[in-house]
């Protein structure tokens, strides 16, 4: 605590085992409440890749759909925190880890990092705390002299693994010879605590005298301590079964855990029949091998690195390494594929979580399936079924630098090509990068045509579209839509592997200038989905929704839908719609003569836009130039500093996902209930006639006819029991009257 107050960045460095993640995660935990911002802790042992370290630091800072460098969006997050940053387990990555580092200090000064590594990192102003082994005490007149931790560990440990465990007087000479014997290690000590379960002390003691008498692998040149975990682990896999062996080896293919399923398809076989995966993952983790954690009432597990990396040499060395990891992408391929099949269903968020836990074994799958040199056709086809997961949860950029590697691969499918191509136009278009956008989506086009399979075009006909709809070709957008709904309906049993996009097709319709067209198609879009439960779909139907009943007057439908939308899309951490949907809202609240309002939903896109992915540059001409426009428009209007205070306390508001959700809705619910007796339509013309503005006028600021002008206010008159349009500007001017002091915009 003393070393990280006085530094921004601290090192715990020490051989595995030694209880490096342990001591940070205590030291994290007690220095979060010194920093606002909290503490973001990054575990780093199954990222294999280094060009995906800035990709993990985003997502458990909570950024959705960076770009495939997304350094850039980490550090501009950070830059104005009060945060501490701890990277676990840094060794195989120790190079980017120090560039990281460096980039971070020097970007963001209220940034402290904490690292754990078996290696120094080298960076300036770096400091070193070494991690050493619990204190081993010493026997004098049968009590305890010293720091007793190694014992309280081998005790706790011990009870652990054999209920009702003591040391009594008579074995603490045992107890601290092995735990000395031990070198203090934590790991070490766990280990072999664990055997109790079998074992009874003096054995215990006996066979870690005689197995420690045996050469550690890698030869006697190394410190004791260094040996001594090797030579525990050791000695534990020659006290395991020949089937926990062979399975603590074939287990080592996953990263970041696994689940019984996967455990029997991808290890089973070849002596271990599928019954015999559980029973013996139960010996493994009896013996302290696979550690137990629960998720959603299902069990998972996981091998601690060093665990891990023992069972991967042994896997070496037996010469089956590619035969299992080959199987562990295959399975994750299933996995994918099976989900894709059923994603625009009622699972939505169900399959969500399960593919986030297996992110880290999706990784490795495609690391290793995706070599050029020898690359496997499993690991392409399951870049391509994850477009659910690269597109709709949040990690557009990671999933485009993984589809560019298949994209380099030869002989490929044509439907792996096309998927390819349709899921890259749609992330280089929502990552700004237009031109490749366009190209990917003609390419998808192109060869779906050829492949003559509905399907297919239906898909890339979509990621055409959405690169249309960014670069400004609303025309063109909108041609690519329709014709994909026509492909969808020509599709023999497409399940719920895809919809129609009516929502898209429909909001091109609105920007286009004619949202009746728009709400027409949204509402085919809702009524398509709710059928099959869905959810991910149907936030983009609500966005068209609301746009469309805004630009037809319906402001108080306009509100239900966009709740909705914000509700549904929070739910996903899908910020780029909610960005969407609050732009719309500061539309609105413009409109409304509510200028402060405005200003600060303006300043909640801006924050939620750089949480996603960038700038506002990313969403292309039909968003970023009205966003630009009505910045101008209320910096003219309200001034610098009144503008400039609305627009921050909205930064503050976007400053996390969830935060910006519960403003907006929270800025809804009180439009909803700011019309009194009148709905959201009735109260704009209300206002408008308040400010002496005639049927005409009002009919041309609200985009309706004027007939529709004078019905509202029929409606206004036998509502409120008045009989003029002077009584409507009284009433107006006592129960809003800010709507009357806030400019020219609608009421």
């Amino acid at each position: 605590m003393e070393l990280l107050s006085g530094n921004r960045l601290v090192t715990l460095f020490g051989p595995g085992g030694v209880g490096k993640t342990r001591l940070a995660l205590r030291v994290a935990a007690a220095a979060g409440p010194s920093f606002p911002d909290g503490v973001c802790a990054v575990a780093l042992d199954s990222l294999a890749d280094p060009a995906l370290l800035a990709q993990e630091v985003a997502a458990e800072l909570g950024l959705r759909d960076v770009p495939e460098d997304a350094a850039d969006n980490v550090l501009a997050h950070l830059r104005d925190k009060s945060l501490l940053l701890l990277m676990d387990n840094c060794e195989h990555l120790v190079d980017a880890c120090a560039e990281f580092a460096g980039r971070v200090l020097a970007a963001a000064p209220g940034v402290r990092v904490l690292l754990t590594s078996r290696h120094v990192l080298g960076v300036e102003g770096e400091r070193l705390l070494p991690v050493r082994s619990l204190p081993v005490p010493r026997l004098r007149a049968g009590a305890w002299v010293g720091d007793a931790d190694a014992v309280t560990l081998f005790t706790d440990r011990a009870a652990t693994a054999s209920p009702g465990f003591e040391v009594g007087r008579a074995d603490r000479e045992v107890v601290a010879r092995l735990c000395e014997q031990l070198d203090g290690i934590p790991l070490a000590i766990e280990l072999a605590a664990a055997w109790l379960s079998v074992l009874s002390l003096p054995d215990l003691a006996q066979r870690i005298d005689k197995g420690f008498g045996l050469p550690a692998r890698g030869g006697g040149s190394r410190h004791p301590r260094h040996r001594t975990l090797p030579a525990t682990i050791d000695w534990s896999h020659r006290l395991c079964s020949p089937v926990a062996r062979a399975l603590w080896a074939r287990l080592s293919v996953f990263r970041g855990g696994f689940s019984l399923a996967a455990a029997e398809a991808v290890c089973s076989g070849d002596g271990i029949a599928p019954d015999d995966v559980l029973p013996t993952i139960a010996e493994l983790v009896d013996k302290s091998l696979i550690t137990r954690d629960e998720h959603d009432g299902a069990a998972r597990y996981r091998m601690l690195e060093t665990i891990c990396q023992y069972g991967h040499d042994r896997l070496v060395e037996s010469g089956q390494v590619q035969r299992f990891r080959v199987r562990h992408c295959r399975h994750f391929r299933a996995v994918a594929e099976a989900i894709a099949e059923d994603w625009h269903g009622p699972r939505q968020l169900v399959y969500m979580a399960r593919v986030r836990r297996e992110h880290a074994n999706i990784r490795a799958a495609l690391q290793f399936g995706l070599d050029p040199a020898d690359p496997v056709p499993d690991a392409a086809w399951l870049a391509v079924r994850l477009h659910f997961f690269w597109m709709n949860c949040g990690f557009v950029g990671e999933g485009r630098q993984w589809l560019t590697r298949v994209l380099a691969l030869e002989d490929l499918p044509d439907e792996v090509v096309v998927h390819a191509l349709w899921e890259s136009a749609y992330a280089a278009a929502v990552l700004g990068d237009h031109p490749a956008a366009l190209e990917a989506g003609h390419r998808g086009v192109a060869l779906a045509r050829r492949t003559g399979d509905p399907e297919l075009l239906a898909f890339a006909l979509y990621g055409l579209g959405t690169a249309a709809v960014v670069t400004g070709q609303l025309e063109r957008a909108g041609a690519c839509f329709d014709e994909s709904i026509a492909a969808y309906f020509q599709i023999d049993g497409s399940g719920a592997r895809l919809y129609p996009p009516y929502h898209a097709s429909g909001m091109v319709a609105v920007l286009l200038g004619d949202p009746a067209r728009g709400e027409e198609l949204a509402a085919l879009c809702l009524a398509h989905l709710s059928e099959r439960g869905e959810l991910w779909g149907k936030a983009r139907a609500h966005h068209t929704m609301a746009l469309a009943r805004w630009k037809q007057g319906d402001l108080a439908g306009a509100y239900e839908h966009a709740a909705e939308c914000v509700r549904l899309a929070a739910g996903f951490d899908d910020g780029k719609l909610v960005a969407f949907q609050a732009q719309m809202l500061a539309e609105v609240a413009l409109a409304a003569g509510e200028r402060a309002r405005a200003a600060c939903v303006l300043g909640l896109v801006e924050r939620v836009w750089l949480a996603v992915g960038g700038s506002l540059l990313t969403g292309g001409a039909a968003f970023v130039e009205p966003h630009r426009a009505r910045k101008a428009e209320l910096r003219a209007s309200m001034g610098d500093e009144a503008f400039t205070a609305a627009f921050d306390l909205g930064t503050a508001k976007g400053a996390s996902l969830d935060l910006a959700a519960e403003f907006l809705l929270e800025q809804l619910d009180r439009g909803e209930q700011d019309t009194g007796p009148l709905t959201a339509r009735e109260m704009d013309v209300a206002v408008w006639v308040a400010r002496g503005r005639t049927s005409r006028e009002i009919a041309e600021v609200l985009s309706i006819s004027p007939r529709t002008v004078e019905a509202h206010v029929d409606h206004i008159l036998r509502k409120l029991g008045f009989t003029s349009r002077v009584q409507i500007g009284t009433w107006v001017a006592s129960y809003a009257p800010g709507r009357l002091s806030t400019g020219d915009g609608t009421g």
